[in-house]
């Protein structure tokens, strides 16, 4: 079933780390309107014929879902995203954010399936102004290492993937697994919020991301892709959006700085990417920040 530049059809979407924050959004989304299927790996979700249990390091796994599933897109939202823990488990966090995405790869590109990997802008650079996909990265711990290097080995493997820098936020039901999540609880709870305001981003609502994979604009975009607002903005202004979104303008969110934080491990400080081709040469626009926090509170897409 090659459907993969044709919208006319209703593509087969497997989304790879489907019970994750991220990945669970994607999956609900797609299964609104598409045939999509989902893999856990360490979950307490039970398995049912469209959510498989797959262990993503046995390569011969990997290998028969897909075949059997024969997707149209791959969508790999697995990972070990969790910043210390990966300082921690230096060997977890290669396997997981390098090797895994490698091995998809690759079975994508003999198997004639279209790939798209989520990576992150996690990363350092030289500069202090929004980096383009081919400027300077380069990890400054051992997740963002990992990350990188997984970039570098999807596109070695299969030129034709698409892979997406992105910052998301989104609105976790349940759990606190998101920026957002985290200043929704506080402010509600009226306790004081530390907010960065020399960490710069560039975010976007887990919404945008579910409508650009069901864009037509995909169908030939390849490479890395910057997938950001046009409008970097600090941590600590974030804060503050999402007080006023709230109707809670005079939450206490107090300017902090990462420098002075309590964080156990390096992080970069300036994150904000170029979406420019984003924009120009895929005709894909972001909305403002305000309307996708709006958006995400309600988890409207």
């Amino acid at each position: 079933m090659d459907v993969t530049n044709n919208f006319d059809v209703k593509p087969r979407y497997l989304v790879f780390g489907a019970s994750g924050f991220l990945g669970s959004r994607i999956f609900e989304f797609l299964s609104d309107g598409y045939d999509t299927f989902g893999t856990f790996h360490n979950s307490t979700m039970t398995q049912t014929d469209k959510m498989r249990k797959v262990n993503l390091s046995k390569e011969v796994e990997l290998r028969e879902i897909v075949e059997e599933i024969n997707p149209n897109f791959i969508i790999n939202c697995s990972g070990l995203t969790n910043v210390e823990k990966c300082e921690l488990l230096p060997e977890a966090s290669w396997k997981l954010n390098s090797e895994v995405p490698f091995r998809l790869a690759k079975l994508a590109s003999d198997l004639n399936v279209r790939f798209i990997h989520i990576s992150t802008d996690h990363f350092g650079s030289p500069q202090n102004t929004p980096r383009s996909e081919i400027d300077i990265s380069y990890g400054v711990n051992q997740y963002g290492f990992t990350k990188i290097m997984g970039e570098k080995l999807v596109l070695l493997e299969n030129p034709k993937s698409l892979i997406l820098r992105t910052n998301f936020f989104g609105n976790s039901i349940g759990k606190n697994e998101s920026l957002l999540n985290f200043a929704m609880s506080r402010i509600r709870k009226g306790i004081q919020i530390d907010g960065f305001d020399d960490v710069i981003f560039s975010p976007v609502g887990i919404g945008q991301i579910c409508k650009f994979l069901t864009s037509h604009k995909i169908a030939n975009a390849t490479g890395i892709l910057n997938f950001a607002s046009d409008k970097p903005i600090s941590k600590y202004d974030f804060m503050v959006l999402v007080a006023k979104a709230m109707g809670r303008p005079e939450a206490d969110i107090a300017r902090s700085s990462i420098e002075s934080s309590n964080l156990t491990v390096k992080r970069p400080n300036y994150l904000a990417l170029n979406p420019s081709r984003l924009y120009q040469e895929l005709d894909f626009t972001i909305p403002g920040i305000e309307e996708m926090i709006d958006k995400e509170i309600n988890r409207v897409v």
